[in-house]
């Protein structure tokens, strides 16, 4: 498509000529005797191009220049000027002209410059709109970005408010599991050694016989959740409430290379805060720790499922616990071989496990070593 070029002068015979000449070598060009006519023009042609006397009735050259200038500072503009007056050109080109031509004309010449300032003019229309879409797309960005953050947001409030209502009704560890990958909510599990812990009040029969359910309940939850805080302190998962008891495991589903210490402080630490507790009537545990391999996973039906332990180790655990007096710790074998440089523990022989064909070795763990009685845990260990 043809630039279009608004001539301004007031000579008739120099614009008769001179737009002959521009539309022979390709112009389309509209032709105003001053500068009225020339802004008129602009304003209805949208031209690409103005060449402009500055002699010019009513408007000068100039005049129009700073007009349109400050209305498009994109259009190429050229201002003619009789010979000797460079001055005049000068002031033009600070006004903000592209270029000027001195009177007469060499039209060969004249031509060159006129496409030369086309096509700056064109580049200059050109980047601003690549300017305005890197400014959309920007924005388009920023908007998208903020939309993301405020989604982010959303979803973190949401993983949030998940995780504490998992919390609620699953160990914060294994919430914090099924979390990171809803795939392990699965139905299943996998082979682990784990070290099992069971904490069992003692005399609690005796007492539900004696108080209302309302007051057993509270004696009940004040002593669980006593218990609950001894296991999550040294990084248990607290696998259920069995009525006045507890099921702890370690090891699962984070990997603690100290599992067996781990429980065996659990019941330690529990044991000891019984000790502080002023509340009547005043309860004690009974614990059975054991160490096997087991399987660890989700156990039950899709609708409703349990991250437990399941396999011999366990059981061998609740009988320990059955068989222990108040407030006594009682080890397998397998969890002694595994604590013994921490703990001090004294063997009571051989016992016979109910279910079990073969008699068990059980000990009974006394106390922390030294070097290892002020050793701490995070729940997140």
């Amino acid at each position: 498509m043809a630039a279009l070029i608004v001539l301004a002068d007031d000579n008739d015979a120099f614009r008769e000529v001179t737009a002959q000449l521009l539309e022979r070598v390709g112009y389309t060009v509209v032709t105003t005797r001053d500068g009225r006519e020339a802004l008129q023009a602009i304003r209805e042609q949208q031209p690409d191009l103005l060449l402009l006397d500055v002699m010019m009735p009513r408007l000068s050259g100039i005049d129009v220049l700073e007009r349109i200038r400050e209305q498009d500072p994109l259009i190429g503009i050229v201002i003619m000027t009789a010979f000797g007056s460079e001055e005049v050109a000068v002031s033009a080109l600070t006004a903000g002209a592209d270029d000027y031509l001195i009177k007469p004309l060499d039209y060969e010449e004249a031509f060159i410059r006129l496409e030369r300032v086309l096509e700056r003019s064109q580049l200059r229309r050109e980047r601003r709109r690549l300017g305005q879409e890197l400014e959309a797309a920007h924005a388009e960005l920023k908007a998208k970005y903020e939309e993301l953050e405020l989604s982010y947001g959303r979803i973190r409030e949401l993983e949030e408010k998940t995780r504490e209502l998992f919390e609620r009704y699953l160990p914060s560890q294994v919430a914090q599991y099924l979390i990171d990958d809803p795939s392990r909510a699965n139905l299943g599990g996998e082979r682990r050694e784990v070290t099992i812990l069971f904490a069992d009040l003692r005399a609690f029969t005796a007492l539900a016989e004696r108080l209302t359910p309302e007051r057993l309940i509270e004696v009940v939850n004040r002593y669980l959740s006593l218990a609950t805080e001894s296991i999550v302190a040294s990084g248990g998962v607290l696998d259920k409430f069995m009525g006045d008891a507890v099921m702890a495991i370690y090891n699962s589903p984070l990997v603690q290379p100290d599992h067996a210490l781990r429980a065996v402080k659990t019941a330690f630490a529990l044991r000891e805060r019984l000790k502080l507790l002023a509340t009547t009537p005043a309860l004690e545990f009974g614990f059975g720790i054991n160490t096997g391999e087991v399987v660890v996973g989700n156990v039950g039906s899709e609708a409703l499922m349990n991250y437990t332990a399941i396999g011999d180790a366990v059981n061998v655990a609740f009988r320990l616990q059955e068989q222990a007096e108040p407030q006594q710790i009682l080890l397998s074998r397998a969890t002694y071989d595994q604590v013994k440089d921490s703990v001090e523990a004294r063997s009571l022989g051989s016992m016979r496990i109910k279910t079990r064909a073969e008699e068990t070795q059980v000990y009974e763990a006394l106390s922390l070593k030294t070097d290892h009685a002020n050793q701490q845990y995070s729940s997140s260990a």
